[in-house]
């Protein structure tokens, strides 16, 4: 078999391992009213540092957890709150990662995060605003790679970094609750592509 044909199948496989997954996560939702989901979809999203492509099923489930219970909002805070925990404890894991192998090797494993357009503004607001840019980069819809990486760069301390995106992943998580509940057709923005009429019905 040709080297073309078997990177074809490899990446068949690949799609058809993910749609398994992304299927696999999706039906959770099932559970969206109960009291651990929204810690449940944080751990999700803490794994996801490591996989980036489960953002997409993600904030599908995020969403159906905000709505869940009639969307009130001490759910809304404890769903925004549990997802930014959930993403902020990657990142202090990536952290640890570039501490220890350099941040080349973070680099190396993600090519595609640091292939986007997302990478130089990220680093354009970091090295110009420091913290408060660390904290816009973290409330954007984009993975938390380039904002590490620039942060850890920038000599910013990782107590500070962490606090940073703590902050800014609960901006934009809150964001997004509110818009799931007044605004649904904003959520676009954030890579939402589920129902949010057929959310709020379950």
């Amino acid at each position: 078999r040709s080297r073309r044909g078997r990177a074809l199948s490899t990446k068949s496989f690949q799609v058809a391992v993910m749609g398994r997954v992304s299927d696999a996560l999706l039906s959770l939702k099932q559970f969206a009213s109960s009291w651990w989901y929204p810690l449940a979809v944080g751990t999700l999203s803490c794994l996801n540092t490591f996989t980036v492509v489960l953002s997409g099923p993600l904030v599908i489930l995020y969403v159906a957890g905000v709505l869940a219970n009639g969307a009130k909002l001490e759910r809304r805070v404890f769903a925004a709150l549990a997802n930014a925990l959930g993403t902020t404890v990657g990142a202090a894991m990536l952290v640890y990662l570039i501490d220890k192998n350099g941040a080349d090797a973070v680099v190396d494993s993600f090519p595609s995060v640091f292939a986007s357009k997302g990478w130089e503004r990220s680093k354009e607001l970091i090295n110009t605003h420091g913290v408060a840019g660390t904290v816009v980069v973290s409330a954007m819809p984009i993975v938390l790679h380039p904002a590490v990486i620039f942060g850890i760069t920038a000599g910013m301390k990782r107590s500070t970094l962490l606090a940073a995106i703590m902050l800014g992943r609960t901006i934009k998580y809150t964001v997004m609750a509110q818009l799931a509940v007044g605004a649904p057709h904003l959520l676009r923005f954030f890579g939402y592509k589920g129902d949010v009429t057929k959310e709020k019905g379950q």
